[in-house]
């Protein structure tokens, strides 16, 4: 994807671990098959995240410094993420795609430079989306085999830098990905060699059940996609709008607080953060939309790993989402208690998550399929992120980060969530839209809030 920004590439290297220590080598593995809940994105487009860090000091050099720290960290945490510095195949007599690790095998790190305005592309202003394709680098994928990550550091005329991650969906969800992030951040900052406990990865599949054999019943559409017997890896990515604009809108403390306390007098349940949030960015959508027939269809991810029986370990190394729908009527949203309407829908939806997390399971792999076909039938809502990642305690030692984005989440419908530098923030939404659009959804957010 080509953006208005240009940048110029220093150098690419491959970053390869170095052998795993005794005590660990048995349990990383070389060789990891993928699960139901990782072939549901097996030709989804990647998730790009890119972190802006603004540097301490002019003294700090990028060259000499930052990269030679950013390579010998990476290294050192690729030792205990060895999956990611091996690539995605799926041989003839295997049921499934695998992560195979052979010596060698490493992740391709770019280095680059940008002329680029860092505090306008670090800010929550008004940014053409096409400005920040050039900071996230492209992931190799071929019919035979995909890589899993690929990373890129750009500097921003000694005023700071960005790191660019682009990941293969199929192998790493939100919570593992950040999750590498910040182990590799810690491993950085703290100069070891092991990340702390809670994020070491756990690898061991027999943790996912599948008396269902959902594993299969993927595995066999992604085979009839353009089959008989596809077992193409190629990734199906989504066509761009060079007319998007990017903008991040604040959920303050102060207002998600009166957002509950609104809630409470109309339902007389406590809400949390999550669903105020979400019910409220529903009724902007609505408003935004104007009174028409039908209803607003909104579609989430929720981690299942404590929601599974038995429960899964938080540091599981994989996916472990379920996606949930739901469907609200949009002149009930476009009323007086639109915002308490919708959260009591959303709250009865993540509590249903509970005992039924995979109900109708069975049908997700060629849901999946289509819509990885042609991205613009996607109807619903989305969301990409949480608030519960973290991602701004990724300090590498030079700071945390003055800005994190989604890059790939670049859909008018999809709203992009995380946690916020700021601590009397506490959450921030990504929002992509067209500049009209985007100018009448910054009035709609702001006055929301007034009227309460």
């Amino acid at each position: 994807m080509e953006g208005t920004t240009t940048v110029k590439i220093i150098e690419i290297s491959k970053v390869a671990p170095p052998p795993p220590e005794a005590s660990r080598a048995a349990v990383v593995p070389s060789s990891l098959p993928l699960t139901f809940f990782d072939l549901l994105w097996l030709r989804f487009h990647p998730v790009q995240r890119l972190f802006f860090y603004e540097l301490p000091s002019n003294d700090i050099s990028f060259i000499d410094e930052i990269v030679p720290k950013l390579k010998t960290s990476l290294a050192l945490t690729l030792r205990h993420y060895l999956p990611l510095a091996g690539n995605l195949v799926w041989l003839p007599h295997s049921d499934v795609p695998t992560i195979e690790f052979v010596d060698g095998d490493g992740v391709s790190l770019t280095v680059a430079e940008s002329g680029a305005d860092f505090y306008q592309l670090s800010g929550n202003g008004f940014r053409e989306a096409s400005e920040f394709h050039p900071l996230v680098p492209y992931l190799p994928a071929s019919h035979d085999r995909a890589a899993v990550i690929a990373i890129q550091v750009t500097t921003f005329q000694n005023k700071g830098f960005s790191i660019g991650i682009t990941n293969h969906h199929a192998i790493l969800d939100g919570l593992t990905s950040t999750s590498f992030i910040k182990s590799w951040a810690q491993i950085c900052m703290d100069q070891s060699s092991v990340p702390i406990a809670n994020l070491m990865p756990f690898y061991d599949r027999s943790v996912i059940n599948d008396p269902k054999g959902l594993a299969k019943i993927y595995a066999s559409a992604w085979l009839n996609q353009e089959g008989p017997d596809n077992r193409s890896l190629n990734l199906k990515l989504p066509k761009t709008n060079p007319r998007l604009i990017r903008s991040t809108f604040e959920f303050t403390l102060q207002n998600l607080q009166k957002l509950k306390q609104w809630v409470l007098k109309k339902n007389d349940e406590q809400m949390s953060s999550f669903v105020v949030a979400m019910a409220y960015l529903c009724v902007c959508t609505a408003k935004l939309e104007g009174l028409r027939d039908g209803n607003l269809f909104f579609v989430f991810s929720a981690d299942v790993r404590s929601r599974l029986k038995p429960a899964v370990p938080l540091n599981y190394f994989g996916n472990c989402v379920v996606g949930s729908f739901l469907s609200i009527e949009r002149v009930e949203l476009l009323g007086e208690s639109g915002i308490a309407l919708a959260c009591e829908q959303l709250s009865k939806t993540i509590k249903n998550l509970g005992g039924g997390a995979l109900k109708g399971a069975e049908n997700f792999g060629t849901i999946m399929s289509e819509v990885t076909n042609d991205y613009s039938k996607i109807q619903p809502i989305g969301l990409a992120g949480s608030p519960r990642f973290g991602v701004y305690n990724a300090d590498f030692g030079w700071g945390k980060p003055m800005k994190v984005e989604i890059v790939s989440a670049e859909s008018p419908l999809v709203f992009s969530l995380s946690d916020s530098r700021n601590s009397d923030v506490g959450m921030e939404i990504g929002v992509v839209k067209e500049r009209e659009q985007m100018e009448t959804f910054v009035a709609l957010f702001n006055e929301g809030f007034e009227a309460l």
